[in-house]
């Protein structure tokens, strides 16, 4: 889960990252997050004040874009980052959120350590 809290511009300031059991027998291609692991990084952001803004997972040998089922199962107002891995490593590492309607995703622009990523790499 990406912890942290809402600036009042509206900015999503991510301040630690947690992570959840993926319950899915299908672990390679598929996510399903432990509801236990939400509910402890929801106690647990909000005894220090923050919130769970959003979700994050990998996408093993495939681009870091939401796939059909990542749009299937995101809820709205959540961020959502996918990171793309390989063999090789880590590639690229990308935000998005859900479009209201049935509009899908739209990819949100990063910072990192107060240094704006560019969308997409």
């Amino acid at each position: 889960m990406l912890v942290g809290a809402v600036w009042p511009d509206g900015v999503l300031a991510v301040r630690s990252v947690t992570s959840g059991a993926n319950l899915s027998a299908r672990g390679r291609d598929r996510f399903e997050l432990d509801p236990l692991a939400i509910l402890r990084a929801e106690r647990g952001a909000r005894e220090v004040g923050l919130e769970v803004l959003g979700f994050w997972h990998s996408h093993p040998d495939h681009p870091a874009v939401p796939s059909r089922l990542d749009t299937e199962r995101a809820w709205a107002e959540y961020l959502y980052v996918i990171v793309s891995s390989s063999a090789d490593g880590t590639g690229d590492v990308r935000g998005w959120r859900l479009l209201p309607g049935a509009g899908g995703f739209g990819e949100l622009g990063m910072a990192v350590d107060g240094v704006a990523a560019e969308a997409g790499r």
